[in-house]
């Protein structure tokens, strides 16, 4: 019988089968339904989605197996890979996407200082003290919406400088 025989040829050339390796080694398109030991017509390992009464018990139906991945492996056990490769994808992106937010909020909500002493250096050479302290979440929020402009007319480099030759 060729693999593009009827339904019921391919059925009649399934049941035939007792054992699991010559089911779904059988050139007729056989799947092996494990509990009932029964060979049945299957055209993939998925079928048992779409077709409900493939195997002759139905609490079987997700019990099959066909040539594709062997007798060892069921339609179970392929959904079960499936969804956990995809959970554990998704669960590794969750917490990249956490500790990424946290490494982001770190320096405005998390640890370190949120107030402090700071003594300035005036460019006349007096040092002038004052508290500092963290600016608040909102702040922090409105800063994305709009950025403030660096208005300094100094350089980074001449600041450096005015420093080292004060502390010298």
């Amino acid at each position: 019988m060729a693999f593009n025989a009827t339904r019921n040829e391919r059925t009649k050339a399934c049941w035939k089968m007792q054992d699991c390796g010559s089911c779904i080694n059988s050139k007729h398109g056989c799947g092996w339904c494990s509990s009932s030991f029964s060979c049945v017509p299957a055209n993939s390992l998925l079928d048992p989605v779409s077709n409900h009464g493939i195997c002759p018990l139905d609490s079987e139906r997700f019990e099959l197996r066909t040539k594709a991945l062997g007798c060892g492996c069921s339609t179970t056990t392929l959904l079960s890979v499936i969804v956990t490769v995809f959970a554990t994808i998704a669960a590794l992106l969750l917490l990249y996407g956490i500790g990424l937010a946290l490494k982001n909020l770190n320096p405005y909500l998390g640890s370190g200082q949120t107030a402090g002493w700071q003594i300035e250096v005036k460019d006349d050479g007096t040092r002038v003290a004052h508290d500092w302290y963290r600016g608040r979440f909102r702040q922090w929020i409105h800063s994305f919406w709009k950025p403030k402009a660096n208005l300094s007319k100094q350089s980074e480099q001449e600041a450096v400088t005015e420093r080292s030759r004060l502390l010298a």
